[in-house]
């Protein structure tokens, strides 16, 4: 045999040790590579152009990618996204609390429109992604001549199937794959309904899936009320036959429902201010009856005693307000059901719905600079930080935090040296929002505020969100914690013990959140370890909230966390020279994660004498 072709064919394995660091060296190992390579076509005069022997190169090294990895190694697929919720969703953060927008616990939305495409709740796109045994995504793709194929299984099948998500052989899971259908069920944007089989193209170890669109109503193809798909997406060699060596993974259950009733979708997290029929179970002939409970009641032959206020209910918050008042009344609760047309199990599902709903939310947020006494503001749209651009540069005063003398400059009105910080301030300003409890961040609101910055800012958000210029609608009713006298005791950021009093007209809360945010807990999974792995490995893909998070930072299978995507150097030198400075050993911080003096946890004295 010849040697040199023994020596091509011999894999080289890439060192466990380095697996961490893969990118980064694989990138390096692939630069010197071609670097060699021209190299050595000059010491030996060979003649090929650069364009040549860039193409020689890249087919080479695929070649030997295809080499390392061998069917022995335990490889498996999953299903991931990068969530883009802006609210951490944990409990008691006065940050959040009032956003609706919340970590995804899910990859796929359990419901999508026909031709929609694959994407999470929170609009971020799917992928699926081949991993090894530690998680770490195989950028090398499959072995040589195995490509990805999505198909669509009937959900119903295979719940009754596999209750327990446990791993099914090839020929159960043909069973549940739907194979009637005389159209395309998944369709590129723009392909052809006649290519009944889809195929996924893998580029360095991932392939997408929201560029495909679902074209049938679940309801339509299958039997039953609301009957659920699924995704299986699995390897197969050549000839079209799945592959025993990498696991498939299997999706959640979601439905498609027709165009029609996309004006019936439900919010997952309502606002009070939206329309009733935003909750489950109320449909248009429920709408009409609570337009006018008495009424609908005469109508069907009783009397219904509700008060003047809630006698129309058409706003979701009425709607809280008439379950409260039911909670409170056997009979007046008995009665409405019955009107209404819901079970118990019903009702208590629609009144859960309701008592979830957030109020608006317009008070601006603000973010400390470490190490100095200044602060980028932004506004807030029904909770929701409005991170694109900052409205102006707070410059604390003498009396500390929520003093009646700081100084709001707006972004216009900078001179020329700060203008040209607020670029890397934002990116700071970020970096510390999506981590564990948005260090250094607070809210920025006093009762009668006067600002008029900030004042037309909170008015172009309410105008934006569809609502009435209104400032006394700015801060949601009771969103401050008050002590027995009356005073505001804002939450301290940091390790969530402190609590400072402050006065009454103002209402700076730091971001204090005494737990670390940890991702949502994936489904359970069947039967784990080395010889069985779940096929249900939808694996949530780290939110950026996440970045504290230890070993389930990389797709929740381990590994180093994640260094957050918009880390960026120290930039307080550029505000030295305009801004007091806190002692270097203080500062309004508030986490082990994120831009910030010292160990990251506020000193109480500083945050003392600020308050």
């Amino acid at each position: 045999m010849d040697p040199l072709a023994s020596a091509a064919e011999t894999p080289v394995l890439f060192p466990p040790e380095l697996q961490t660091f893969r990118p980064a060296v694989q990138s390096y190992v692939t630069a010197k590579i071609k670097q060699f390579a021209a190299a050595f076509c000059r010491r030996v005069a060979l003649n090929v152009t650069p364009a040549q022997l860039d193409t020689i190169v890249a087919e080479t090294l695929s070649g030997l990618a295809a080499q390392e990895i061998n069917t022995s190694r335990a490889l498996r697929l999953v299903v991931r996204h990068d969530c883009q919720s802006t609210g951490c969703g944990e409990t008691g953060c006065l940050l959040c609390q009032f956003n609706p927008s919340r970590l995804c616990k899910r990859n796929l939305k359990a419901k999508y429109l026909i031709d929609d495409n694959l994407k999470a709740k929170c609009n971020a796109p799917l992928r699926v992604e081949l991993v090894d045994e530690n998680g770490a995504c195989c950028i090398e793709g499959l072995p040589h001549g195995m490509q990805l194929e999505i198909h669509v299984l009937n959900g119903e099948k295979y719940r009754e199937i596999c209750p327990d998500n446990t791993l099914l052989s090839h020929a159960q899971l043909k069973s549940c794959v739907i194979s009637h259908h005389t159209k395309a069920l998944l369709r590129r944007d723009g392909g052809s309904d006649d290519q009944l089989r889809c195929f996924l193209g893998l580029e360095r170890g991932q392939a997408s899936l929201s560029e495909l669109q679902v074209t049938t109503s679940s309801e339509a193809l299958l039997a039953g009320k609301a009957p659920t798909f699924r995704l299986l997406v699995w390897a197969v060699d050549a000839s079209g036959e799945p592959v025993p060596s990498v696991t498939y993974v299997v999706s959640e259950s979601f439905v498609v429902a027709t165009k029609r009733v996309k004006h019936a979708i439900k919010s997952d997290i309502p606002s009070v201010a939206d329309h009733v029929s935003k909750l489950v179970h109320i449909g248009k002939a429920t709408v009409d009856k609570l337009l006018n409970l008495r009424q609908a009641a005469a109508d069907e032959g009783f009397e219904i005693s509700v008060p003047d206020e809630l006698n129309c209910v058409d706003k979701v918050g009425q709607f809280q307000q008439l379950v409260e008042l039911s909670e409170m009344n056997t009979d007046l609760k008995n009665k409405v059901r019955h009107l209404l047309k819901l079970s118990p199990e019903k009702w208590d599902e629609v009144a859960a719905h309701a008592q979830g709903a957030v109020m608006p939310d317009f008070r601006p947020r603000v973010w400390w600079c470490p190490a100095v006494k200044a602060g980028l503001l932004f506004s807030c749209k029904n909770g929701a930080v409005m991170m694109d651009q900052p409205i102006a540069l707070v410059k604390m005063g003498a009396k500390g935090v929520g003093g009646e003398d700081d100084q709001v400059i707006p972004i216009t009105q900078l001179d020329p040296q700060l203008f040209n910080t607020i670029p890397k301030l934002k990116a700071q300003a970020m970096q510390s929002w999506y981590a564990a409890q948005h260090p250094g961040w607070a809210i920025y609101w006093k009762e009668g505020q006067q600002d008029p910055t900030i004042l037309a800012a909170v008015q172009r958000e309410q105008v934006a969100a569809g609502q009435q210029p209104n400032l006394a609608g700015a801060a949601p009713p009771g969103a401050y914690m008050t002590s027995a006298t009356g005073n505001i005791m804002p939450r301290l950021s940091g390790n969530g013990q402190g609590q400072g009093m402050a006065p009454p007209t103002s209402a700076f809360q730091l971001s204090a959140n005494p737990t670390p945010v940890r991702l949502p807990t994936p489904p359970p999974v069947g039967m784990q370890g080395p010889k069985h792995q779940s096929p249900f490995a939808s694996t949530l893909q780290p939110n950026p909230f996440a970045v504290a998070a230890a070993p389930a930072a990389n797709g929740g299978a381990g590994g180093q966390p994640k260094a957050s995507p918009f880390a960026v150097p120290n930039l307080m030198d550029g505000l030295a020279n305009h801004f007091p400075q806190f002692p270097q050993q203080g500062g309004i911080t508030g986490g082990d994660v994120g831009a910030g003096p010292g160990n990251g946890v506020a000193q109480e004295s500083s945050l003392t004498a600020m308050l």
